[in-house]
């Protein structure tokens, strides 16, 4: 039998960055549900940003050493792409969408976004250190 993985020192900003991830999919969602439902285009990538975030969540916290550090590597490329769209979507249209006004679930979500890409990076500079200092 295999033992029980220890956690390591690095893992707090995994389990950090994963809830941050989860956080950022279930504002997409509870927005997809709510006032971009009607929205075309707009609604099939928030709720696409909704199932990726989960997937990638869910490989992120079953994943160790380098997968893990691959899929942080995942986590932050899926949040700077809802960031940038975002920003475009606020400084003019993105698919003829225009976010008119910075509403309380925009400011979580960026909120959420921002955590999550500082959470992952700060996870994959701690996990590069440990696997680095690990005896061969």
């Amino acid at each position: 039998m295999r033992a029980a993985a220890r956690l390591r020192p690095s893992d707090g900003l995994r389990f950090l960055a994963i809830a941050l991830l989860l956080g950022e999919g279930i504002i997409h969602l509870q927005q997809y549900e709510g006032v971009l439902h009607a929205v075309p285009t707009i609604n099939a990538l928030f709720l696409i940003n909704f199932v990726s975030a989960a997937l990638i969540a869910l490989a992120f916290a079953g994943s160790r050493d380098q997968g893990a550090i691959a899929w942080a590597l995942i986590a932050i490329a899926i949040t700077v792409v809802a960031l940038g769209s975002l920003a475009v979507a606020r400084a003019s249209s993105l698919f003829s969408y225009s976010e008119p006004t910075l509403r309380a679930a925009v400011v979580v979500a960026m909120a959420l976004e921002l955590g999550a890409i500082l959470a992952a990076s700060g996870f994959i500079v701690a996990r590069s250190f440990e696997l680095a200092r690990r005896p061969r």
